[in-house]
């Protein structure tokens, strides 16, 4: 290639290198704030709709903004009401609606206001209102979708900005409509916040029980709800006895670790007070203490935990609400779910009817309305019966979405459709309404829902009791079932084993109480709560647990055996042990002292009781069999003579002989005393015989005089047998 060409292709090549860079670079997302405003331009609210049932002679409103969170202007901007010319025929068509999936039942523009221009960045207010009866498609009892839209001018254009839809229940006055039976559960949960000690791990009770708390506002609306609507309330007893003991002043854990006076004893009062007032003469189920996860606990092997809960949680409702109508032999599972087992374990604790999701017993098929939410069970303890709430409905309470009056206006339309599908069976269908257990509701998705729920035309009120003595409906079911995610979401086994060694633990120390009315009450309470649903997918479970099985090992450890050393200086005697008890009562306790080698023999002792804040000193007897050092492994027992406690290493030096070593001494003793007067009277005859006149002097002899002494000789004649011996 000559020069000049080589030129020309590398000009090219300049000129056509950023063209293909960016045709082979990726795309590069605009910023989030154009992403967003170019998606959705328009914010349009609705803050106000009226009435929420369509009747006879009254006037629909529909007030709200619409905001402009674009870059452009809104021009020729005009509000418009639509509202469907034919009703819904159908639970699903309804939900196919609220999701967004079905748009073409918008109907046909009923109302329309027209606003001023509106700049990036700025609000405009509407308010559109028409006669019902001037609306021709509004004809028999049923649920319309109800929509406002807003339409304007862009750069593209005239056309629709943004469109938010709605239910309308339309329920004129209509005597061939018979209102289906509805049967409200409604739940005063908490966490549970009290300890062994009892002080409060925190003071979180106090902002739901206060004015305008979570726990006041459903009280509140509990009682507005009741005048019109079968309502029963659900009560973990853990809670109003916590409202009791905050009542009577209370100690308050904070961050730090420090406990501190609580501030709130005459909210809890008062709040207490709205209770008992509340479900005076009122059907109350008492739920398992503290709420308890039963399907867990059973799978832990702590079925005998099942009519502990149950029995302390009717014990205790019984005594700080009495005047409460009690609802005997029903409970709620945790989320309305239960395994068989523990479903059997409540069988065998007396229960007599279930509250489930209508998901744990499914449905064989689909069918065109919702049947009544009754079934019976078979356990291998028995048959239960079962209440089940409506699936749907309870995931609207759960899940309200993000506009708490529209939320509100799908619950009540949802409602309407089920008497639609069905419109002259009446209460001979009954639908439970159950919120989750510890429901925190909007007040204005409250307040709508209570306003509508009491006063419904095609609402019946209809009581558990009676639901759940009714026959089930002709309907096929499934078994029973207990969803994957139920057990994933269960309290891990470690975390039970370890409140099933605590259970252990507070047997132990009351067995050698000697007033169990005193302190076990308490520990047991704790340990049971440490299995409260609540825990489920928290980690601070842990913190908790720790706490507590601190709590009670300082307790049980207030009853012990002090370590000593001790010198045991004859064959027989005893050795003195001393056992404190720093509990403020009596204890009997069994003391055994076992030695590690056999030098020491000791006697067993009967069971001794140690006085309230005292030392005791017990004499436990021993025989020495040899001496030397021992260590002997002391410990407690109850009564029973059930290991309490660790046992203690207690280190004895013995310094006398023991009895073989004595009968060898006396005997080696005896040998050198004998031998040693033998020889004194070999001396003392000797001394008494006649001379020799010439006797042979031997050479070693010693001198006369010299010889050795008495004493010398017993010396001489005892050293042997010392050696011997």
């Amino acid at each position: 290639m000559t020069r000049p060409a080589r030129r020309a292709l590398l000009v090219v090549l300049l000129v056509l290198a950023p063209l293909l860079a960016a045709a082979g670079a990726p795309s590069v997302a605009p910023a989030a704030g154009a992403a967003e405003a170019d998606a959705e331009p328009v914010v349009l609210r609705v803050d106000a709709l009226s009435p929420s049932v369509a009747t006879t002679g009254s006037t629909l409103r529909v007030a709200g903004r619409v905001a402009n969170v674009g870059r452009q202007a809104l021009r020729d901007v005009e509000v418009r009401l639509r509202l469907s010319d034919t009703r819904l025929t159908s639970r699903a068509q309804l939900d196919s609606v609220a999701r967004g999936e079905t748009t073409t039942l918008d109907g046909d523009a009923v109302a329309a206001q027209g606003l001023a221009d509106v700049a990036p960045g700025q609000t405009a207010a509407f308010e559109l209102t028409r006669s019902a009866d001037e609306l021709a498609v509004l004809t028999e009892s049923g649920v319309h979708v109800l929509a406002v839209e807003v339409l304007a001018t862009r750069g593209s254009g005239f056309g629709r900005v943004a469109i938010q839809r709605t239910l309308l229940p339309w329920n004129p006055a209509d005597p061939a409509l018979k209102p289906t039976g509805f049967s409200w559960l409604w739940p005063l949960v908490s966490r549970p916040t009290r300890l062994a000690d009892g002080t409060f791990a925190d003071d979180s009770l106090a902002a739901e029980m206060t004015d305008g708390g979570r726990l006041q506002r459903l009280v509140q609306a509990g009682v507005a709800l009741s005048q019109g609507a079968a309502l029963t309330w659900v009560v973990d007893p853990e809670l109003v006895a916590a409202a009791e003991d905050m009542a009577d002043g209370y100690r308050v854990r904070t961050p730090d670790g420090s406990v501190v006076r609580g501030e709130a004893s005459e909210v809890a009062g008062a709040w207490l007070e709205s209770v008992r007032a509340a479900t005076a003469s009122r059907p109350v189920v008492a739920l398992p203490y503290g709420d308890a996860a039963v399907s867990e606990v059973v799978r832990a092997d702590l079925s005998g935990d099942v009519p502990a809960v149950l029995e302390l949680g009717v014990e205790t409702l019984h005594r700080v609400l009495p005047a409460a109508g009690d609802l005997a032999g029903t409970v709620w599972p945790v989320d309305g779910y239960v395994s068989r087992a523990a479903l059997a374990a409540l069988v065998r604790a007396d229960t007599t009817t279930v509250v489930l999701d209508g998901r744990a017993v499914p449905l064989v098929g689909d069918l065109s309305f919702t049947p009544s939410g009754r079934a019976d069970l078979r356990t291998p303890s028995g048959p239960v019966r079962a209440v089940l709430a409506d699936p749907g409905l309870a995931d609207l309470l759960r899940f309200r979405g993000p506009d708490p009056l529209l939320g509100a206006q799908r619950f009540l339309a949802e409602t309407a459709m089920i008497t639609s599908e069905l419109p002259t069976t009446g209460t001979s269908r009954a639908i439970v309404l159950a919120p989750p257990k510890r429901w925190d509701p909007d007040p204005v998705f409250l307040d709508r829902l209570v306003a509508v729920g009491a006063q419904a035309p095609w609402m019946a009120p209809v009581s558990l009791r009676v639901l759940a003595g009714t026959d089930p409906p002709a309907v096929d079911r499934q078994r029973l079932q207990y969803p994957a995610g139920q057990r994933r979401r269960e309290l891990p086994g470690t975390y039970l084993t370890a409140v099933a060694g605590m259970h252990t633990s507070i047997n132990l120390l009351s067995a050698v109480l000697t007033d169990r009315e005193q302190l076990v009450p308490e520990l047991q309470r704790s340990a049971l709560l440490l299995e409260s649903a609540w825990w489920r997918g928290r980690e601070a479970r842990a913190n908790r647990l720790a706490r507590e099985r601190g709590h009670l090992a300082e307790t049980r450890g207030l009853v012990r055996i002090q370590s000593a050393n001790f010198t045991f200086s004859s064959r027989k005697g005893t050795i003195p042990l001393t056992v404190a008890n720093g509990l403020e009562q009596e204890v009997v306790v069994d003391v055994r002292l076992v030695p590690q080698t056999p030098r020491i023999q000791i006697d067993d002792i009967e069971p001794r009781v140690i006085g309230a804040q005292t030392k005791v000193q017990i004499e436990v007897p021993a025989t020495a069999v040899a001496s030397g050092p021992v260590v002997v492994e002391a410990t407690l027992r109850t009564p029973g003579g059930a290991l309490y406690g660790q046992p203690e290493q207690l280190r004895i030096t013995i310094t006398q002989y023991g009895t073989v070593a004595l009968y060898i001494t006396v005997a080696a003793a005896a040998v050198l005393f004998v031998a040693a007067g033998v020889r004194v009277l070999r001396r003392v005859l000797g001394a008494g015989r006649p001379t020799d006149p010439t006797p042979a002097e031997p050479a070693d002899a010693a001198p006369t005089g010299t010889g050795p002494s008495i004493a010398a000789e017993v010396e001489q004649t005892a050293r042997p047998t010392e050696r011997a011996t």
